[in-house]
């Protein structure tokens, strides 16, 4: 049991790298300490292979993140890297969302398929993706594609369009708010 909560700890760090919109802002620091609650349908748990499966209309809360999928994989390697694998279910893309560290912000996130890999340490939105940063709860920006990968260590993220993109005619589609001090994503300096 101790080994989940590890091996869940490290993919919900590496999970709130989406977070990152700007440089200066970054997930609720304190989500790292909270406990990991799924719910499912159903859950296998190989400690052989080290993979865990929730299947069924899965919710994982930890803290102010929040992600709801049809399935979840989680999987870990012989030098303790960890994979995992969110699928939608019947129309319904997998979900990710999350507060922002020191701000009245969230980041919401929504796929038919998100992937993260803890050696690599990316995390790919496949398949309708989309992600959106919300200020006091009203949409500032938004990114929309076929597939969306994030490179934690640069801080970067590449948006492909194509055939599965969420925007019409398989292209990327960016929305920037204007940046004025009330809505600065730069958090208070002390």
């Amino acid at each position: 049991m101790k080994n989940d909560k590890l091996t869940l700890s490290s993919i919900f760090a590496a999970i709130a790298v989406l977070l990152v919109f700007s440089s200066q802002a970054t997930a609720e620091k304190a989500d790292k300490n909270k406990p990991a609650v799924i719910d499912s349908e159903k859950a296998s748990i190989n400690e052989i292979t080290q993979t865990r499966v929730f299947d069924g209309n899965v919710v994982i809360t930890k803290g102010t993140m929040l992600i709801k999928a049809g399935r979840v994989e989680v999987k870990v390697d012989a030098e303790g890297y960890q994979t995992m694998v969110a699928t939608g279910s019947a129309g319904k893309p997998a979900t990710f969302k999350q507060k922002r560290e020191g701000l009245d912000e969230t980041i919401e996130t929504e796929s038919a398929r998100i992937d993260f890999d803890g050696k690599a340490d990316t995390i790919l939105l496949t398949d309708q993706a989309i992600i959106r940063r919300l200020a006091k709860g009203v949409q500032q920006d938004e990114v929309r594609g076929a597939v969306i990968k994030y490179f934690n260590q640069t801080e970067f993220y590449d948006v492909k369009g194509g055939a599965n993109s969420s925007f019409a005619g398989g292209r990327v589609r960016t929305i920037l708010a204007p940046r004025t001090p009330a809505t600065s994503t730069t958090p208070a300096s002390k």
